[in-house]
């Protein structure tokens, strides 16, 4: 890997991009990162994420240890809100190695307090956790001699099991009956439906989709196989039916430029790989203006691949291979979100209850 690989990250608060007096823990930094994608498999977005939640523990510990006699328990949401904006460096990193490796369990705490007084989810401070123990397992691994109480103790808020909320299909028909009515370029339109559909159609995390190459897809075909590249850089194969392979075609035939086989499949504007969050947004646009519920995400077609499928017959371990899942308790939840549909529908059509009401 190229040594500046990630001294490129579009993000101009990249901790890389700091003033890092001491080289030795850009060095550190750096070789975690790295770390990251090429041992641990982690996706790109995920490295982002760590990346960001460490620099944001670093910039408080910066801040910290000159203001240690502060009392965070005793401040308003809005004086921390504050102090994060305006006190905390987001140039240089002050920061010696022996301060970095040194640092101990104790000494984390008073974070967890602050992402915690600042109403951070319970689901971002468990990430940021994994973060820090991440980057310190790090360390220990390569013979740094750290607090293993950070390791070892350093445990992040017990999560509240929520199901996957899945989208009706009526939905997903007005939602891209909707497209066609947005004023855009007729290939764009052609495009998010033919993205919508490989998501929904197939299970896809939309990294997953936008990863597709153009060379991927089956041609002069009304269906076939795609090779899919899920976390971890794991390998899947699924199926692509008629409807799907469908939508594709009158993508690529209504594209206005010249395609090659390394093309991405899915192009925004600018004839370049397509940005999720351009999609993303195009997607809460319409919802909104169906007046559909906010968790109606494309991601939520993924969900409702995985609980249409079962709904229909199939079985829990296809739909494990179909979705990548590499543990089985992961598919196990759309049971659940089945049952609790099964459980409404009872209640709403059960005769028995309609003869109750009716002899009240």
């Amino acid at each position: 890997m190229e040594e500046n690989k990630y001294e490129d990250i579009k993000n101009s608060k990249n901790i890389l991009k700091y003033n890092i007096f001491d080289k030795n823990i850009k060095n550190y930094l750096s070789s975690w990162l790295k770390y990251l994608e090429l041992e641990k498999g982690f996706s790109k977005n995920t490295v982002l994420a760590y990346e960001k939640d460490l620099r944001k523990f670093l910039n408080f510990f910066c801040w910290y240890k000159n203001n240690k006699n502060i009392d965070l328990s005793n401040l308003s949401e809005n004086d921390l809100k504050k102090i994060k904006e305006t006190d905390f460096d987001y140039k240089n990193l002050s920061l010696s190695r022996d301060e970095l490796i040194n640092i101990k369990y104790n000494e984390i705490r008073p974070y967890l307090f602050f992402i915690t007084f600042l109403n951070y989810k319970k689901t971002s401070r468990k990430r940021i956790i994994a973060s820090i123990k991440s980057f310190y397992n790090f360390l220990s691994k390569n013979n740094e001699n750290i607090d293993l109480d950070i390791i070892n103790e350093l445990k992040g808020p017990k999560l509240d099991q929520s199901l996957p909320r899945p989208i009706e299909f009526k939905n997903i028909k007005e939602i891209m009956h909707e497209i066609n009515n947005i004023k855009d370029a007729n290939w764009v339109k052609k495009r998010n439906i033919a993205l919508i559909s490989i998501i929904y159609g197939c299970g896809l995390r939309i990294n997953e989709a936008l990863s597709i190459k153009f060379k991927d897809i089956p041609k002069n075909t009304s269906k076939g196989y795609i090779k899919i590249i899920g976390k971890g850089n794991k390998e899947r194969i699924v199926p692509l039916i008629n409807y799907v392979m469908e939508k594709i075609n009158e993508y690529i035939s209504s594209y206005p430029f010249n395609w090659n086989d390394e093309n991405y499949l899915f192009l925004g504007k600018n004839q370049k790989k397509l940005n999720s969050g351009v999609f993303q947004r195009d997607f809460r646009k319409i919802r909104k203006k169906l007046g559909l519920n906010e968790k109606f995400t494309p991601h939520a077609l993924r969900h409702s691949f995985a609980t249409h499928m079962l709904e229909n017959g199939a079985d829990v371990r296809t739909i494990q291979k179909l979705l990548g899942h590499k543990s089985l308790k992961s598919t196990q939840l759309y049971t659940e979100v089945s049952q609790t549909q099964l459980s409404k529908l009872y209640e709403k059509f059960n005769p028995r209850k309609k003869i109750l009401i009716n002899t009240k």
